[in-house]
């Protein structure tokens, strides 16, 4: 299904960009995105192959209280119809990459024993920013488990400056000997 996905979400993201109305409709998909997120009914519904595509979309057409991009509705009028609701979150998920891609940005995790200041983070960002080239969006979490320093995933790069792995590469090279 993810290769379905991919191309849904690729069709949209070039007429998106072709009527140049790329950021609405993808600001319209967060919205979607974020609805089927805090909703598990509507998550349910969407995959539940009992439920007729009719009744999917209405429940989805109350989420469009707001200003939506016709092309969103149309787009997800159409996946109703090819009977692909069960796949929008994921469709959604591909065109958000894709939305990074365009604008040269990359998601990244950042992992430290203790919350950082801004400052911080904010510092560590440009760093892998240099290294990468792109502008990086990174999101914290806290795990004390790693004693201090931090460790930064930015797709398949891996930079750990934490004092459990100086620890363990000091226990190889102890054991080692």
């Amino acid at each position: 299904m993810s290769r379905v996905a991919k191309r849904y979400a690729k069709a949209l993201f070039e007429l998106a960009e072709e009527r140049k109305v790329l950021e609405k409709v993808y600001e319209d998909l967060q919205t979607v995105s974020d609805t089927i997120k805090d909703s598990e009914e509507l998550r349910n519904m969407l995959v539940n192959p009992l439920v007729n595509e009719a009744d999917k979309l209405k429940a989805l057409n109350g989420i469009f209280s707001g200003p939506f991009q016709d092309l969103t509705r149309n787009f997800i009028e159409l996946i109703a119809e090819k009977r692909r609701l069960p796949i929008l979150p994921d469709i959604i998920s591909k065109f958000y990459y894709m939305m990074l891609e365009y604008n040269n940005q990359v998601e990244g995790q950042l992992v430290s024993a203790v919350d950082l200041e801004a400052r911080q983070v904010q510092e560590i960002g440009k760093q892998i920013e240099r290294i990468t080239g792109k502008k990086v969006i990174l999101s914290k979490r806290v795990e004390p488990s790693i004693i201090g320093g931090f460790v930064v995933k930015v797709e398949d790069m891996v930079i750990d400056s934490s004092i459990r792995s100086q620890l363990n590469r000091l226990r190889e090279q102890l054991i080692a000997r």
